[in-house]
């Protein structure tokens, strides 16, 4: 579907980015190559289609993608609210409290007491 395609290659700032656009981006190089009208289908769809060239990157990024992941479900949470609101909800507040108490238990560190 054309709007399926058309968030694989939104770029930041644009009104469909989203966490696909994100992950998607991360793991590979992604181009639209053409639309495809609905009229090319028998029977015709209701939504016009698209082709999209997707090319995984090679090496892949050197990232934890379960951490990534987690940052990325913080960072849309909600569409029209701006980062410095988002974190300072008292949900993702907390959540950032535990995992980084968890990080401190796997690193045997000790939690600041300022913390």
């Amino acid at each position: 579907q054309k709007e399926f395609a058309e968030r694989l290659y939104a770029k930041p700032g644009d009104k469909l980015y989203c966490r696909l656009s994100a992950n998607t981006q991360l793991m590979a190089r992604v181009a639209h190559v053409l639309k495809v009208g609905k009229n090319n289908f028998k029977p015709p769809p209701k939504v016009d289609s698209s082709v999209v060239r997707i090319e995984p990157m090679n090496p892949m990024p050197n990232i934890n993608f379960l951490e990534w992941d987690g940052l990325t479900r913080i960072v849309f949470i909600r569409k029209n609210k701006t980062l410095a609101a988002i974190f300072k909800t008292k949900s993702v507040q907390e959540l950032l409290t535990k995992n980084y108490k968890i990080f401190c238990s796997l690193n045997e560190t000790m939690v600041p007491e300022d913390f």
